[in-house]
């Protein structure tokens, strides 16, 4: 169990450095204007899924995961889910990393979260809420096969561990196409990858790195010409004949971090935690306290551990710890100003209907958008695509000019 604060570590550590604990970056991200989240999850997906199922063809056991697929419950919990996070600029696991970071929304976020979770727990247990998850009901499936068992991916009729290896590949290919060919930038020609391997980039890409630079560092701790921060907040980000691989990196850490999990028998899920939390708080002889009490492994501490990561990320190597001071996200306070108040209640209430969607999905952006792509699991696909269509619209309304 105690394995998971150094995965956690791991993942917190590499997200921070990336920017996923500040919520401007997925608050552009769902504005579109900012798409570095897309490269690195299919990035991550491209090299991982081909190592988890060359070795599962190998005989090597694993921990699988995929959620089950119950068509109605998994869509409307990932347009809540996609909803929240545009608000609020949080997933699940970004608010341990923003606290890790010093950030005070994300203290209201944690509430929102723990209520969110509270809510979902009260709901399943009525008639509406056992209607979510039993209608349309197909079980748990990837491409090409169905989770029969903890550590069994049972191919469809005709097909091997062999053939699943060669979906993977196919897979593979088609996320490395997406990550290769969608610019980073809005109003930019390359994405990371490509700028890495053209060693190139436009006036427009050039001026967003240097703004993307100023945002994450919004408050943080100072740092000298020499330091590694430099590096990592402005030089690595900003310069046009230097590769920056460090950025794209983080994708294949996070990514091969979960196939580690995987072998050693634990799933990757960051929400599991809030119902956890609000179970033993509020709500423990409720019937999906007890589901979360039973079935609840390493998430607790690999949450602890993305919080100690973030936090040694953003003190020791990006130097971002703000200390909790009042750091509104600039897409929030060019749209709603700098009110302290109304942001803590943009980040409670997000947070909320966040949490709320991923309870009702059973999975979040690590349960289904990376762990359950990670795994082609049809569950996860398609929460995902809920998940972005009710970000971009949600986006589109909110931070829209007045």
């Amino acid at each position: 169990m105690w394995v998971g604060l150094f995965i956690g570590f791991i993942i917190g550590a590499a997200a921070e450095a990336w920017g996923i604990a500040n919520p401007e970056t997925l608050i552009r991200l769902a504005k579109w204007e900012d798409r570095l989240f897309v490269a690195c999850i299919t990035l991550g997906l491209a090299i991982s899924t081909p190592v988890l199922y060359g070795l599962y063809a190998a005989g090597v056991g694993f921990h699988f995961s995929p959620k089950p697929l119950y068509v109605i419950g998994v869509g409307i919990g990932g347009l809540l889910f996609g909803a929240g996070l545009a608000i609020s600029g949080y997933f699940p696991g970004s608010i341990w990393m923003a606290l890790g970071e010093g950030r005070r929304d994300a203290v209201y976020a944690v509430f929102g979260a723990i209520l969110g979770a509270a809510t979902w727990t009260v709901l399943y247990q009525t008639p509406a809420g056992q209607w979510l998850v039993n209608t349309l009901n197909f079980g748990s499936l990837v491409l090409g096969g169905k989770h029969v068992d903890t550590f069994i991916i049972q191919p469809f009729s005709g097909l091997t561990p062999i053939d699943l290896f060669g979906i993977s590949i196919v897979y593979a290919i088609a996320m490395f196409l997406v990550a290769y060919y969608t610019p980073r930038y809005k109003g930019g020609a390359r994405s990371c990858l490509r700028e890495n391997i053209e060693r190139r980039s436009t006036p427009i890409e050039i001026q967003k790195h240097m703004d993307t630079a100023r945002y994450l560092t919004d408050g943080g701790l100072p740092y000298n010409d020499k330091s590694i921060a430099k590096k990592m907040n402005e030089y690595y980000a900003t310069e046009s004949n230097v590769t920056r691989w460090f950025m794209v990196s983080v994708a294949g850490i996070v990514g091969l971090t979960v196939v580690l999990e995987m072998f050693l028998h634990q799933i990757f899920g960051e929400s599991t935690t809030d119902s956890w939390i609000a179970g033993q708080l509020f709500l423990p002889n409720f019937k999906y306290s007890q589901i979360v009490f039973k079935g609840i492994g390493w998430e607790p501490f690999s949450d602890i551990g993305t919080l100690m990561g973030a936090f040694f990320s953003a003190v020791f190597l990006t130097r971002r710890f703000t200390s909790f001071r009042n750091i509104i996200p600039p897409s929030w306070a060019m749209r709603f100003g700098n009110n302290e108040a109304i942001r803590f209640l943009g980040s409670f209430g997000g947070a909320y209907l966040m949490l709320f969607g991923a309870r009702m999905a059973d999975g979040c952006a690590s349960g289904h958008i990376l762990s359950g792509d990670l795994q082609m699991a049809i569950s996860g696909l398609e929460f995902t695509a809920a998940v972005f269509a009710a970000m971009l619209i949600t986006a589109h309304f909110v931070y829209r000019k007045r």
